[in-house]
């Protein structure tokens, strides 16, 4: 499931398993998931909510990613976060990358990899 995350009033935890981006606006943001579903990847959520009732749980080591997702969201910028795993992440990242996604990371329980540079 591709879930769009403009603004959430309730905590976020850190993604395990899923490559997340931001987007300058909702357009770049649908244009990524219209892509990543003529892909074959499964149906979508968008819950559109009050940007200053953003707030991500606290993700320990991955904190500094964390705020600066927290900082686009502030500046109006889009969070999406897609479920994949590692066989697909760089698939996902260059979708992400192709439709003006920067910030890329791929997330697992144990670590965390930028994909911003995929093309």
């Amino acid at each position: 499931m591709v879930v769009v995350l403009e603004a959430i009033p309730m905590f976020i935890a850190r993604p395990i398993d899923a490559v997340a981006g931001l987007f300058p606006d909702r357009a770049h943001a649908e244009a990524a998931v219209a892509s990543l579903l003529a892909a074959g990847f499964a149906p979508f959520s968008v819950r559109p909510q009050q940007p200053d009732r953003c707030r991500l749980q606290d993700w320990g080591r991955d904190t500094t990613i964390m705020n600066l997702y927290l900082e686009g969201r502030q500046q109006g910028h889009v969070l999406l976060i897609v479920p994949a795993g590692r066989a697909d992440r760089e698939r996902v990242g260059r979708l992400l990358s192709h439709h003006h996604g920067h910030a890329v990371y791929h997330f697992t329980a144990a670590a965390v990899e930028s994909l911003s540079i995929l093309v």
